[in-house]
């Protein structure tokens, strides 16, 4: 049996853990999460019982006094981490999150994206899908809300899309354009 020596944050046993998230509704807001930490945590624990665990921010977030981000896991995402009690397992931190196609996950519906070399031609006018690229950062929200940013050499803009389809272009060459329900403004 392994003693409480083994628990201790500092000269203790380093235990780590893959694990599915099974909740992400922290009662507190202090940007936890439930994991299921296989070989950790069976089917026989209720989520309820689970642990909450602490996700690791980068250092481009605060996570102090309300600043910072949230994370961005969902309901079945399947991360890596650790436990800062060791063996005991009872106070679980989230390192990252790791690709996945877990069963009873919804399924997100695949996107068709232009040829690549044609991509610069059409991209003006492509605004309800983002132009993959090594140099286009893309965050699109559970609700389909988007905000691209593209770093793209001589094509650099950024687009904010609500999910209604209403969005604002800030384009390569400065102009601004909005398209609200109602009409499309050029600034």
């Amino acid at each position: 049996m392994i003693g409480r020596s083994a628990d201790q944050f500092i000269d203790g046993q380093f235990v780590w853990f893959t694990g599915k998230i099974e909740d992400i509704n922290d009662p507190k807001n202090l940007n936890r999460v439930k994991v299921r930490c296989f070989g950790f945590y069976d089917d026989s624990i209720d989520v309820d019982d689970l642990p909450w665990a602490t996700v690791m921010m980068p250092v481009t977030s605060a996570s102090l006094k309300g600043v910072g981000g949230n994370h961005h896991l969902e309901v079945g995402s399947w991360v890596v981490g650790f436990f800062r009690d060791g063996p005991s397992a009872q106070d679980p931190m989230v390192m990252g999150s790791i690709a996945t196609q877990t069963k009873g996950t919804p399924d997100i519906p695949k996107r068709s994206y232009p040829n690549p070399s044609v991509a610069a031609k059409v991209k003006a006018v492509l605004l309800e899908e983002p132009i993959p690229s090594i140099n286009n950062k893309v965050y699109e929200s559970k609700a389909g809300h988007l905000i691209e940013v593209d770093n793209t050499a001589g094509e650099e803009r950024i687009n904010i899309k609500h999910k209604s389809g209403s969005y604002i272009l800030f384009k390569a060459d400065g102009q601004i354009e909005i398209k609200s329900l109602v009409k499309t403004t050029v600034i």
